[in-house]
């Protein structure tokens, strides 16, 4: 790596920097002074209420960056570009006989390191804090309301008042046994609270029920029934075997999001989800194999449009590169959409946008000043 390469870096890193703390500034500024009510409410005293406000939203900076990361990654590399422009350090490195393709190979590797920290926070960071990216402002124990799921294995239907999500327990669950597959007629057994059973290689199996409605010897179960319900340790618990886990029951529809890999493909394997939520996250998980490769498409599709033969205006090269780059936007959640409701494969709607701009990017290869 050369000095202009590692010159070129650092001002990438400025970039980009400056440009996340300048976004997430904004929106602290403009959040903090929306909850402030509900900080100070929560708080004792002053210490507390800085402390809380600072941990609230660093949990919500690991978020945030997961966001527009890859957005701020693309805008880094075309105001980097500009930059050099601007300062006049590319006609001497052009005169140089060193190809603009070169700066190019520079900022895809700085790019890449960005998708590398993108993608280390969604798998090791974000998963082990998404219970306190979904607490309340100014509040510390997270409740929220329980969405009824039903098992499409054995349709066992699983209720409840609240969800206790900092203890992932269920609070006043209700458990509907359905006819015919696990009971002789309709059954619904309440308890007091339900928690996540593990077996002794500490997989979890199902929910133990605490201090329930129907003991288990009154209970009407067919033969199949019998091998998901069981008794419990005592007489008043019971043992339900279910695929059905605990982030299922709440914001089914978006807590993938907050799932490492592993994780998003054992739910994708899970035969008691619906239909509906496993398009959902099979479109999902793709984008997740497809986002960093989409991301250094858009890099280099922005890249001649930046830089251009036939134009030395800063300003006509940043407004056409900001209408591609809209563009760019536009095809893709088009694409998404497509695929969202079916249209399109889950496959095709998340590599069909990589299979367009890496086309592109070649393709425009023959704008760029070199």
């Amino acid at each position: 790596m050369t000095i202009f390469d590692r010159y070129l870096l650092r001002r990438y890193w400025h970039v980009f920097c400056i440009g996340f703390l300048a976004l997430f500034g904004l929106y602290f500024v403009i959040d903090v002074f929306t909850n402030v009510t509900d900080f100070a409410d929560q708080s004792p005293g002053v210490v507390a209420f800085i402390t809380t406000i600072c941990k609230y939203y660093l949990y919500r900076a690991c978020y945030f960056f997961g966001i527009v990361g890859g957005t701020l990654m693309v805008i880094a590399s075309m105001v980097t570009l500009i930059l050099v422009q601007k300062h006049g350090e590319l006609n001497p490195v052009l005169s140089a006989g060193i190809s603009t393709f070169r700066l190019l190979r520079t900022l895809l590797l700085g790019a890449l390191f960005v998708q590398l920290l993108i993608v280390a926070n969604q798998e090791f960071i974000i998963p082990r804090i998404a219970v306190h990216l979904q607490v309340d402002a100014g509040h510390s124990h997270v409740i929220g309301n329980v969405d009824p799921v039903k098992d499409f294995q054995t349709d066992l239907v699983i209720a409840g008042k609240r969800l206790d999500l900092e203890h992932e327990r269920i609070e006043e669950a209700q458990f509907v046994l359905t006819h015919p597959k696990l009971s002789e007629r309709v059954q619904t057994i309440e308890a007091k609270e339900a928690v996540p059973h593990e077996n002794k290689q500490g997989r979890r199996i199902g929910w133990l029920l605490k201090k329930v409605s129907i003991p288990y010897k009154d209970l009407q179960l067919t033969e199949m029934g019998r091998k998901f319900v069981a008794p419990g340790p005592s007489a008043d618990e019971l043992l339900v075997r279910t695929q059905v886990t605990f982030d299922q029951l709440y914001n089914r529809d978006s807590h993938y999001e907050f799932l490492s890999t592993s994780e998003l493909i054992q739910r994708l394997r899970n035969p008691s989800a619906s239909h509906r939520s496993l398009r959902s996250q099979n479109l999902y998980l793709h984008t997740r194999f497809t986002k960093w490769i989409l991301n250094l498409c858009v890099v280099a599709v922005g890249v001649p449009f930046v830089v251009r033969r036939e134009s030395r205006s800063l300003i006509t090269n940043l407004a056409t590169c900001s209408g591609v780059m809209t563009t760019i936007m536009g095809v893709n959640e088009l694409s998404l959409y497509l695929g969202k409701v079916s249209l399109l494969s889950a496959e095709l709607a998340a590599w069909a946008p990589i299979i367009i701009w890496g086309t592109a990017a070649a393709w425009f290869t023959g704008l760029v000043r070199t």
